[in-house]
């Protein structure tokens, strides 16, 4: 008991420091709305529990790739090592807990590459309550943000809500809401 008391306590201070961390180096970013259609660079951050979530956030990245976007994927791995079916490519990479510093901010080369880099659009794939996750949303330069966990709401400038949707279902309504919302509506 007393050990699980003091890892919870532990975790609470760390997510208090990160949020600290977070709300004082606050990024400013220059906020526009591009629809998926038109974006000409996509980035996607996905958490990666398992093989099949991996074969799904890549089938994503392809479908941006094959629709002649510039796609980028960034995958959190809620564990201590990046699995080996994981294979960090030109234009995805993935860290993992080992690569958070001791209250939780992410200190990885090409996290920072990532977070450097300034997408048209941003899609949040995570459904869980994610620090790490937090933190990239929020220093990210991304002009448009969406997503749609409630977790994250905050850093979104578009929150697509549905809660058993489907990443793909989601993919496809970023798509047709965007092309609404920027008056390019076939």
């Amino acid at each position: 008991f007393d050990k699980k008391y003091n890892s919870m306590i532990a975790d609470t201070i760390k997510r208090i420091f990160l949020n600290r961390y977070i709300k004082k180096n606050k990024r400013q970013r220059y906020k526009e709305l591009v629809s998926l259609q038109r974006a000409k660079t996509a980035a996607m951050i996905c958490q990666i529990e398992d093989e099949d979530s991996y074969k799904k956030c890549y089938a994503l990245l392809s479908k941006l790739h094959n629709r002649g976007r510039k796609g980028w994927l960034l995958g959190y791995i809620n564990d201590k090592i990046v699995p080996y079916y994981c294979l960090e490519q030109l234009s995805a990479d993935y860290f993992c807990n080992k690569h958070l510093n001791w209250f939780g901010k992410p200190e990885h080369a090409q996290l920072n590459d990532f977070l450097k880099q300034d997408f048209d659009i941003l899609i949040d794939f995570t459904k869980n309550e994610l620090s790490p996750i937090k933190y990239c949303l929020q220093m990210c330069k991304a002009k448009f943000i969406v997503g749609n966990s409630n977790y994250n709401k905050e850093f979104y400038d578009l929150l697509i809500e549905g809660e058993k949707i489907s990443e793909e279902e989601l993919l496809e309504n970023i798509e047709k809401y965007t092309e609404q919302l920027s008056g390019n509506e076939r």
